[in-house]
C-alpha cells in the first residue's frame, strides 16, 4: 500500500509514547489534592516539632531560673583567739525561703586555695608535683573538727535548716615541707587575708556551689 507524503504509519511504540506523555501531563484533580494534603501533613508535623522544642527550651529556662531562685544564702563568721592559736568558723544558712519547703539541706563545707591557679604552672626537676601544690592548703586556717578529711580541708557533711547554724573548729596551717618560708613568715603573709571557703548544699537532687570569702576577726578586739 502506498503511503501519502507527509504521513508516518502509525507504530505500537509511538501509541505507547502519546499513551504515557497523556498520563504524566493530565494527572486530574483527585492527584493535585493528594498532594496538597501531603504537604499540609509535613507542615503541621514541623510546627508540632517546633512549637515542642520551644517548649522544652522555656522549661528549662524556668528550672535555670528556680533553681538561681533557690540558692542558699550563707552568712559566715570567724572568730580567733589573741593568739591566733585556734579559730571558730560559724555557719548560718539565711534563706532563700524558698528552701524552707526543703526541710534540711546537706552542706559541704571545704577551704579553698589563695589562689584558684596554685599548681598550674610546669614542674621544674626537684620541685614539688602540680598535685602536691594543689593538696596544700595555702592559707592560714584549716579544719580541726571532727570529721575532718586528712588535709583538713574538707568537713563531713551536715544537714542544716534555714534560720540555723552550724560551727567548726580551725587551727593554723603550716608552710609546706619545700616551702622556704618559716612558721612566722607565713603566718604573717597571712595575717590579714579573709578565708576563702567553698560550701556545697544539696537538696532533692539540686546541688549549689557557693563560694565565700570570711574575714577573721580577733577575739576582744574593739
Amino acid at each position: 500500500m502506498a503511503i501519502s507524503p507527509g504521513r508516518r504509519p502509525a507504530t505500537c511504540g509511538g501509541d505507547s509514547v502519546l499513551h504515557h506523555d497523556h498520563h504524566r501531563h493530565d494527572r486530574g484533580p483527585g492527584s493535585g489534592r493528594r498532594g496538597r494534603r501531603r504537604l499540609a501533613a509535613i507542615g503541621s508535623w514541623k510546627a508540632a516539632r517546633n512549637a515542642n522544642g520551644a517548649a522544652q527550651t522555656l522549661s528549662r529556662i524556668e528550672q535555670q531560673r528556680l533553681h538561681a531562685d533557690l540558692t542558699p544564702h550563707f552568712r559566715c563568721t570567724i572568730v580567733a583567739n589573741e593568739a591566733r592559736s585556734t579559730a571558730m568558723l560559724r555557719v548560718h544558712l539565711e534563706g532563700p525561703p524558698g528552701l524552707l519547703s526543703h526541710g534540711a539541706i546537706e552542706i559541704t563545707t571545704s577551704l579553698r586555695n589563695d589562689n584558684p591557679h596554685r599548681g598550674d604552672g610546669p614542674q621544674l626537676a626537684g620541685t614539688p608535683t602540680p598535685e602536691e601544690v594543689r593538696a596544700h592548703i595555702w592559707g592560714l586556717w584549716q579544719f580541726s573538727a571532727d570529721g575532718r578529711d586528712d588535709t583538713g580541708r574538707t568537713v563531713a557533711p551536715q544537714q542544716l535548716a534555714v534560720g540555723e547554724w552550724t560551727r567548726y573548729g580551725l587551727t593554723p596551717t603550716s608552710p609546706p615541707l619545700w616551702s622556704a618560708s618559716n612558721t612566722d613568715d607565713w603566718r604573717r603573709d597571712y595575717a590579714n587575708e579573709p578565708v576563702r571557703l567553698s560550701i556545697t548544699a544539696r537538696s532533692k537532687g539540686s546541688e549549689w556551689i557557693v563560694p565565700l570569702e570570711v574575714p577573721v576577726t580577733i577575739e576582744g578586739a574593739s
